[in-house]
């Protein structure tokens, strides 16, 4: 209680924003005595509540949830000690800091009610982002409870440290949807083997073992969206590429929830910066965010479809920009036209149902048959286009490829032992270049003198296309391909002439 008499007496910025009476979420668990609690609806009323983030588990059985079935029974009754233990510590802790209302995600949606969980969905940021306070569970499951757990707290008023470092090793920050939570509420006291406060102003640690924590946080800077403090969009979309990569390393424990888990983030940059959202990616800063790369060169895609293979989206690997052009390098490519059509138009930065995008692109097509090296066959191709690509950046280039391609052979009772080590790539590999960064050097030619022709030297950053669809001879406009990987940073020359055409990409 002290550190929130503190934070509202003290904090300037945490009272403008911690401290409003605020419109309520549409339903809150009231609790109405110390063994009694219920399920109400606000109907637009204002007030003040807290907030539980918190670790589902992998069967939070129907006791932990709101169904069409139990909705009547709980708004009469909701018995705490019927309660899973997380929820019931939370509620617990909301009573001793005389809060009468706590807003949990399972309980206060009708979880099998599709309408009411896209309406409540689009309405996440604002949960957290007027919430009093936000109770940070750190155990695996909602049915383990917290309180007792963490050490006795000790006091470190000297110690402070950004509002985003996070102990890493704790459950609930291998959860997708516990980032935006985190993120956009004023507060958060966080129980785990330690307890630590959060607020716009300052954090304080507390706990034992405090030297522990410099090897435990989160490489994550947040701090700017918590703030709404950034004038420059740049500076957010690079911000926004941060949160991707720490976002993509937390699991869901529903594939179709990987754009909803940080929808409300998104809603968050959108304000910022008056964009348009696409599955993952902003439309003002495509051609940038297109390259995010995996750490391994294989990707892993969900059995069922949630977003076009040029959204991070569409795989459950981790996401990293740490290979962009620099700011002085060119953009290649034009975006000719993207969409993307979300599956509820209550929620914008949800779940989509289909995206397309369209990219004119100076690019070379590469057909490989059945057994060929790609390191050797694309030589004198991409020489055709004029390329001159050295062996060992060709060979890596190319090497990456390996990793998308399926074993060459077909037959099961196949015993040629390196027919079965072979590839067979996909057929027409298209390689598209978006950025390049130049540097013109004159080329000598008789002796020590200078013809003054020059050889364009660039070092190109771009994307592997497959094509999967449509007959080349209808032209651009009926071949349809899809992300295989983005390159960065490989060094091309051009002989004469310059880039080759640009060809228009439709990518799905």
């Amino acid at each position: 209680k002290s550190w929130l008499h503190d934070c509202e007496s003290n904090h300037v910025f945490c009272r403008q924003r911690g401290n409003a009476q605020v419109q309520l979420p549409t339903r809150l668990i009231e609790i109405v005595d110390a063994d009694t609690a219920r399920l109400v609806e606000t109907a637009g009323q204002t007030g003040q509540y807290i907030a539980l983030s918190y670790c589902w588990g992998s069967e939070p059985g129907n006791n932990s949830m709101t169904l069409k079935a139990n909705l009547s029974e709980r708004l009469e009754s909701l018995p705490r000690d019927t309660l899973p233990g997380a929820i019931r510590d939370a509620v617990t802790i909301a009573d001793r800091l005389g809060m009468k209302y706590i807003w949990v995600d399972a309980l206060c949606m009708v979880q099998d009610d599709a309408q009411d969980k896209n309406v409540e969905l689009g309405n996440m940021s604002q949960y957290y982002r007027n919430s009093w306070l936000t109770i940070a569970a750190s155990t695996s499951s909602c049915t383990t409870g917290f309180i007792g757990t963490t050490g006795r707290c000790e006091n470190h008023p000297g110690n402070t440290l950004p509002r985003d470092l996070v102990p890493l090793n704790i459950p609930i920050n291998k959860r997708a949807w516990t980032l935006q939570e985190g993120i956009l509420a004023p507060r958060v006291l966080l129980f785990g083997s330690r307890v630590i406060w959060f607020c716009q102003h300052m954090t304080r640690k507390f706990q034992m073992e405090l030297s522990k924590l410099d090897t435990e946080v989160s490489n994550t800077s947040t701090e700017p969206l918590r703030t709404a403090g950034l004038d420059e969009d740049q500076n957010i979309y690079d911000l926004w590429h941060r949160i991707v990569g720490s976002y993509s390393k937390r699991a869901v424990s529903y594939p179709q929830d990987k754009l909803p888990a940080i929808s409300a983030l998104a809603a968050e940059v959108s304000k910022l910066t008056k964009d348009e959202y696409l599955a993952g990616l902003w439309r003002s800063n495509l051609l940038r965010d297109l390259l995010w790369t995996t750490p391994e060169p294989t990707t892993h895609r969900p059995d069922e479809w949630r977003a076009p293979t040029w959204s991070w989206a569409s795989i459950n690997d981790a996401i990293l920009y740490d290979q962009l052009p620099p700011k002085s390098a060119t953009a290649l490519a034009t975006v000719s036209d993207v969409a993307t059509s979300p599956i509820s138009g209550t929620v914008p930065f949800g779940e989509v149902q289909s995206g397309r995008l369209v990219i004119d692109a100076p690019c070379s097509w590469i057909k490989f048959d059945k057994g060929d090296d790609p390191a050797k066959t694309a030589a004198p191709f991409l020489r055709g286009f004029g390329f001159k690509i050295g062996k060992n950046e060709r060979e890596s280039l190319f090497e990456m490829l390996k990793t998308q391609a399926r074993p060459s052979w077909k037959d099961p009772e196949e015993t040629d032992e390196k027919e079965k080590k072979g590839y067979q790539l996909p057929d027409n590999i298209t390689i598209a270049f978006m950025y390049g960064k130049r540097d013109d050097i004159v080329q000598p030619t008789d002796g020590d003198e200078d013809s003054g022709e020059k050889d364009q030297h660039w070092t190109m950053w771009g994307l592997i296309l497959k094509h999967v669809s449509g007959d080349v001879s209808q032209g651009d406009d009926g071949i349809l391909f899809e992300r295989v990987m983005a390159f960065s940073q490989v060094p091309v020359g051009l002989e004469g002439g310059g880039l080759p055409p640009a060809r228009r990409l439709h990518i799905v």
